[in-house]
């Protein structure tokens, strides 16, 4: 423990007043009595004070110290103190105030008497606030209030410049402003990483099914009581068993071909055997232990039990069962069962076109040259069924032996195979049979004419100054720029870039292109085309030796207007919407002659290619920066006189026009919640009034 430099500065300037007080020589004070107020940034602690002598002040005696803990504490020592409490020794108070987890005044030493303050997560931040009268009070600041209260870093303000204006009558008085500025909002920043980490982690959607195998149900519980077998024959150990369980055993000793299916890893032309150590197991978790470690294949109807390598469809437990899938498709499905090892089916058609091509001879010398080779192309419809399997090399598929049927048609699946495995195949296609989200991208384009704006700054983003678009900061990445992606809705008005939007638009500086409202499916693409076709040429003519014209081949007109394509990718289970936005301005600017007294239009094009965003549910996007400038130079001038030197630019005009516009796309995303419990379109019911128009035009 050892005294704090910085809290000696604060005690320094809480205690002016005590300068004149000799401590050395003032007698023994006690503490009466132990108060806490809570206040608004934390809490005021009071103690009483009084003194053995009536003639010495009943204030401490000497100056308080404050030190520095390794925890999280706080530790103020009154020297030449005690505590002479009435109802103990001690004072402790739990859980006073957010952010304080204990405050104790207690009697350090004979003489000396310390206050320990405990914050919950940092030392709490305390002054002494009187220390003359009856009483000392100190004041702590809760670590809660401290870390929401507390004043940001300093943000360099910058002041935007307006141009001068016309002269007046009255002119403006001059206004001079001291002090601080007034406190604003601060933007909401992306967090640039001062290094590369990793990204962070979202909440996976989990689900498990259980894949152990199907047991072999003996009927009874009956306990081996010690079995001891060295290298015996499979055959011989399930026999045992079955008969211990008073059931019959049928085997079957042929052993697989290789390549033909279920177990040929295991399959071998000598009769497998096994060693068995077992004391008071159950007899049928044996039989299914032997079962298992030898990858026999068991059914049991009624007292008789099938085993063998792989029994027959005859003799197995089989079931069939149909799924007609809503969202996935049959070839996706496939593949997902048949990468768990199951064989599959499905019939496809499929287009084959079929070239013919007739035989040509050679042309013989002097003859004229054959015509070229004549194809005759066919393309016809044909049925196929194509089947899958996958086989493993170091793993064996929870599904080996499971058969399934495709039809695109229906979207419909059939399996075929064991209880079991139906069931574990079920539960992977439910999973899978999900359907694809679906969000409302509202998207407002905004024109903005730079030039009738009257701030400074070269991009309407700009001129606003740091409330939208912020430049670089000590606190960011060297090199790089701050992009502002805010919540922007329609009721905000205070937010400062749409009230100048806004301000522009009914001024009439800016306006609304299109503002849409379209809802996008994940994986799909969606687009706005607000186009006239625009004949940017008259055509190409082709003349022929004597001037006469033999052809006119027209060109293709060019649409003009605004073109929007936005692409959801991904919407995940966090609420991320993943997209792409790319919005195209054309329009046309001006007519040029070409030199065979043509006419061409010429078209001026903005354009912009997002890639991909990922975007919070509800969060907007203000893309910026699609400027263009134009500058025209019209001369007017008298014919002959306004080309003589000197004396005609006195019959010569010139008018120069500058034209600056930037184009602001505002995007919205919000997902829709079409679940089962969302009734959002499912329970219109239209008024009488409609009902009448649409059984009127339903006629």
């Amino acid at each position: 423990m050892r005294l704090n430099g910085a809290s000696t500065h604060l005690l320094i300037a809480g205690l002016v007043g005590l300068g004149g007080i000799q401590a050395a020589q003032a007698s023994e004070t006690h503490i009466t009595a132990v108060q806490l107020n809570p206040v608004s940034d934390g809490l005021e602690l009071i103690l009483d004070t009084t003194t053995a002598d009536p003639t010495e002040p009943h204030a401490i005696s000497d100056e308080p110290e404050i030190l520095e803990t390794d925890e999280n504490q706080w530790v103020v020592d009154l020297p030449n103190s005690r505590l002479t409490l009435t109802n103990g020794n001690g004072f402790l108070q739990s859980n006073p105030a957010p952010g304080i987890s204990s405050v104790m005044v207690n009697q350090y030493d004979r003489d000396r008497v310390r206050i320990t303050v405990t914050g919950t997560t940092t030392a709490p931040i305390g002054a002494i606030a009187q220390h003359t009268g009856e009483n000392l009070a100190l004041t702590i600041a809760s670590t809660v209030t401290r870390t929401n209260t507390s004043p940001s870093a300093a943000t360099p303000l910058r002041t935007a410049q307006i141009p001068p204006a016309p002269e007046v009558l009255v002119p403006n008085p001059t206004i001079q402003i001291e002090g601080d500025l007034p406190g604003r909002p601060t933007p909401q920043q992306v967090p640039l990483q001062p290094r590369a980490i990793a990204p962070p982690l979202g909440d996976i959607a989990i689900s498990n099914v259980d894949a152990s195998p199907s047991l072999v149900n003996l009927g009874t519980s009956e306990l081996v009581p010690r079995l001891v077998l060295r290298e015996a024959r499979v055959r011989d150990v399930l026999a045992l068993l079955a008969r211990a369980a008073g059931l019959n055993l049928a085997y079957d000793e042929t052993p697989i071909e290789p390549g033909t299916g279920q177990g040929q890893e295991n399959a071998t032309n000598a009769e497998p055997t096994i060693s068995l150590d077992i004391e008071n197991e159950p007899i049928q978790d044996v039989f299914n232990y032997v079962l298992q470690l030898t990858g026999l294949e068991a059914n049991r109807r009624g007292r008789t039990i099938f085993v063998s390598n792989r029994l027959p469809n005859a003799a197995r437990n089989l079931s069939v069962r149909s799924l007609r899938l809503n969202q996935v498709q049959v070839g996706v499905a496939l593949n997902f069962l048949v990468g768990m090892g199951a064989e599959s089916a499905v019939s496809r058609e499929r287009l084959v076109t079929s070239v013919n091509a007739v035989p040509v001879q050679l042309p013989q010398d002097g003859a004229a040259p054959l015509p070229p080779a004549v194809t005759q192309t066919q393309t016809t419809t044909e049925e196929r069924i194509e089947t899958q399997r996958v086989d493993y090399e170091d793993t064996t598929p929870p599904l080996r032996g499971l058969l399934v049927l495709g039809d695109e048609r229906t979207n419909t699946l059939t399996l075929i195979g064991t209880p079991r495995q139906i069931e574990l195949a079920t539960s992977g296609l439910v999973q899978l049979d999900v359907r694809r989200r679906q969000v409302a991208v509202n998207v407002q384009i905004v024109d903005v004419n730079l030039s009738a704006i009257e701030t400074i700054g070269a991009s309407f983003s700009f001129g606003i100054g740091d409330v939208f678009f912020r430049g670089l900061e000590p606190a960011n990445i060297d090199g790089a720029a701050s992009v502002n992606i805010n919540d922007f809705t329609d009721n905000v008005t205070s937010n400062a870039f749409t009230a100048l939007l806004e301000a522009e638009i009914t001024s009439g500086n800016a306006k609304i292109l299109t503002d849409p409202t379209l809802i996008v499916q994940e994986g799909q693409r969606a687009t706005v085309a607000l186009t006239q076709e625009v004949q940017t040429s008259t055509g190409t003519t082709t003349f022929d030796d004597e001037g006469n014209v033999v052809s006119f081949d027209q060109d293709d007109p060019r649409a003009a207007g605004l073109t929007l394509v936005i692409e959801v990718s991904r919407i995940d289970d966090n609420g991320f919407v993943t997209l792409s936005v790319a919005p195209t301005v054309t329009a046309p600017t001006e007519q040029q002659t070409n030199p065979d007294d043509s006419v061409t239009t010429l078209l001026s094009s903005r354009s912009l290619e997002s890639g991909q965003i990922r975007l919070r549910d509800g969060q907007t996007l203000i893309l910026t920066g699609i400027i263009q400038d134009s500058d025209r130079v019209t001369v007017s001038k008298v014919p002959i006189l306004g080309d003589i030197p000197l004396l005609g630019a006195l019959f010569r005009s010139t008018n120069r026009q500058n034209e600056r516009r930037e184009v602001i796309v505002l995007l919205t995303p919000q997902v829709i919640n079409d679940s089962d419990q969302s009734t959002f379109g499912y329970s219109y019911i239209p008024s009488n009034a409609t009902q009448q128009v649409l059984q009127q035009y339903s006629r």
